[in-house]
């Protein structure tokens, strides 16, 4: 399971480097993505809405946003949105996540 994390976080900082990253909305104009749309695509290959469609609540997108919000240490949404914050940040925050799901396998 682990692996799988850490696998679809480095996916989704992939995502992010190929069509850049956004605040406010899990998918923005021109294809950018937050951390959680970058998620979403990264384990569903879609850029569906998780407020608005159930199966995007995977094991593998839940296990994601888990790691990722202990590595940050708060709720994605709010972190991923906090003034200052930058892309290279959240996609930092992205594959050091997937490295200690790594780690704890």
């Amino acid at each position: 399971m682990n692996a799988q994390v850490a696998a679809d976080l480095r996916a989704a900082a992939d995502v992010l480097r190929r069509d850049g990253w956004t605040q406010g909305s899990y998918h923005g104009p021109g294809g950018c993505h937050c951390a959680l749309g970058a998620l979403v695509v990264a384990t569903t290959g879609e850029e569906l809405d998780p407020d608005e469609d159930p199966e995007v609540w995977s094991v593998r997108y839940s296990g994601a946003v888990e790691v990722l919000e202990k590595y940050t240490k708060r709720h994605t949404p709010q972190w991923n949105d906090a003034p200052g914050r930058t892309a290279d940040e959240v996609i930092a925050a992205l594959l050091a996540a997937a490295d200690a799901a790594e780690a704890s396998s």
